[in-house]
């Protein structure tokens, strides 16, 4: 395993309107240069938005707050969105 450094993933928990199309919505969330996938997800949240952003020479809390202030703004605007949840891993290993 290895830590990642870098680059990291924000995972962005998405609740929608009753009548509004998933579909639609995925695909003006891959609108975004920062969002890489979109899935379709049960539970409390309908969408799961994965974005990837780069941490090189800044720390996790200015870029939590870039993050809230650009790219969850810009996702909030989109009609059909009702709310979002945003998690920020603070470390991440992969194989």
């Amino acid at each position: 395993m290895k830590l990642q450094r870098g680059k990291r993933n924000i995972f962005i928990l998405i609740d929608i309107e009753l009548d509004a199309n998933e579909d639609e919505l995925m695909e003006s969330l891959l609108e975004f240069e920062e969002v890489k996938e979109a899935h379709i997800i049960s539970g409390q949240y309908d969408i799961l938005a994965v974005a990837e952003i780069d941490l090189h020479g800044k720390t996790i809390f200015s870029t939590v707050q870039e993050l809230s202030r650009d790219l969850v703004g810009k996702v909030r605007r989109i009609s059909g969105i009702r709310d979002t949840n945003t998690i920020v891993p603070y470390a991440t290993v992969t194989r």
